[in-house]
């Protein structure tokens, strides 16, 4: 931030559009940090008719991260599989929100 002054009113106005900040409690950061680093793993199913969603993070590329940073791939998994399924839900609910704002549904078929 000390190098891009703009950078924190850049943010701050980001974040007031997308509602409620999460606060991540102090015991399960590494798990956070690790949804997001694995991120750009994730593959994207083609929308056809509406838009791309998105497949859950591979387990390939989960055990390897657990394995690159000494944690419990087991419990990883099932961690961000938990996650996942809230992000997948989240995908989808905004897909559907904003095809009814459009005036199409996602994923009707002609």
């Amino acid at each position: 931030m000390d190098e891009d002054p703009d950078a924190v009113a850049i943010v701050a106005a980001r974040r007031a559009g997308l509602g409620e900040a999460v606060e991540v409690e102090p015991w399960c950061r590494w798990v956070w940090r690790a949804w997001h680093d694995l991120a750009d793993d994730r593959h994207w199913r083609p929308g056809g008719l509406g838009p791309a969603m998105p497949c859950r993070i591979p387990w390939s590329v989960v055990t390897a991260y657990a394995d690159r940073n000494a944690v419990d791939a087991d419990l990883l998994r099932t961690l961000l599989h938990h996650m996942d399924e809230l992000y997948l839900a989240w995908w989808a609910e905004t897909s559907r929100q904003s095809a009814a704002q459009t005036g199409g549904e996602a994923g009707e078929g002609a």
